[in-house]
């Protein structure tokens, strides 16, 4: 990765500011494998791969509120480009819980001064403060905008704002990767040990049917599905594909994941380290579910799981699957003292 140290040329501004309206939006629930598509994404000549996700239109967008060019400045600093903070050695207050993260190399004020520019020199709508700071960083990070065809960003539920996206960006794509709910429950429980199977199937079901409806209404030639499974089990075969859907070349680099241009480990959280895309994490929901969880999830995403050919291994003795359809069947009741529990943990 070339590095550059003064802030960008006139030309290079003006060849970002015709990319600013060609985004790819990775789509999908939290640890389907969005960081997985990010990094195949990542190192790839025609792509600028934001090395973070910005959670844009949850964290940032809601504290806009028409504000003057100066204070979206102020805001993108806090909430967008602070990651070019973040020193391994000296860990920056927002590295908190990234400790593995080191973007030392990449000067913050050279990106901090691109994204000005860029914004200065055109703000039609709200999410041109996100294509200025991703297009700063690849500005920043050597990228050669001439070949370049998309800015990507990777946030899980970006499949909930594809109204927003499709409405400032019509030239936009959308990925949104699928991952067999049970296998997606045993990883994101590893992070949130207080969600219940009931509380994950619900969630990953709306999840899964904002993306089939943004298909529907922007169409498959904007709005992508691949299963995590097919990405991992047939790497090349996909990511072809997904060449396709982007316009882009075919490139090797795509089968050998990296963050901001360095090799990739993962993002597991079983603590595996990958060099390569993996089958590993296939079919794990089968050793470390409970039958009973397991169950769960089976009965209450059947429809999907059988829409997206997902195996409904329901072999479990007649008591588990009693208690599975108690559970099941009586969510809707449960649901909102759920949360309240929950809520009164958090506090």
């Amino acid at each position: 990765m070339f590095i550059h140290h003064e802030p960008a040329s006139l030309e290079t501004l003006d060849q970002a500011n015709v990319l600013r309206d060609r985004p790819v939006f990775i789509c999908g629930h939290p640890k389907a494998g969005t960081s997985l598509l990010r990094a195949v994404l990542d190192s790839h000549p025609q792509l600028v791969v934001y090395p973070e996700e910005t959670v844009f239109f949850r964290r940032t967008l809601p504290q806009l509120d028409d504000q003057a060019v100066n204070a979206q400045i102020k805001l993108a600093e806090r909430t967008l480009i602070h990651i070019f903070r973040w020193n391994r050695a000296e860990p920056d207050p927002s590295q908190n819980g990234f400790t593995d993260r080191d973007y030392s190399t990449i000067p913050y004020e050279v990106v901090r001064t691109n994204m000005v520019e860029l914004l200065k020199s055109r703000s039609s709508h709200p999410g041109d403060l996100l294509s200025a700071a991703v297009l700063a960083y690849g500005m920043t990070a050597g990228a050669s905008l001439p070949e370049t065809s998309h800015w990507v960003e990777k946030s899980p539920y970006n499949e909930y704002y594809a109204n927003q996206i499709f409405s400032w960006w019509p030239e936009a794509r959308c990925i949104h990767i699928l991952r067999d709910p049970r296998d997606n429950f045993a990883s994101y429980r590893r992070k949130h040990p207080d969600w219940n199977a009931e509380f994950f199937s619900s969630n990953w079901s709306r999840s899964t049917d904002a993306g089939m409806n943004n298909q529907r209404i922007f169409g498959e030639d904007r709005y992508w599905f691949v299963r995590f499974e097919d990405l991992a089990r047939s790497p090349e075969e996909y990511l072809s594909r997904l060449a396709i859907f982007l316009n882009i070349s075919w490139n090797p680099s795509l089968i050998n994941p990296t963050r901001a241009g360095q090799q990739w480990g993962g993002n597991s959280m079983f603590e595996d380290q990958f060099e390569h895309i993996s089958t590993a994490p296939l079919s794990r929901w089968k050793d470390s579910l409970s039958q009973v969880d397991a169950e769960v999830i089976t009965l209450m995403t059947d429809k999907l799981l059988k829409r997206y050919d997902y195996p409904n291994d329901s072999t479990h003795q007649l008591g588990t699957q009693i208690v599975a359809q108690i559970r099941s069947f009586s969510w809707p009741v449960r649901r909102p003292f759920y949360h309240l529990r929950k809520a009164s943990l958090a506090t």
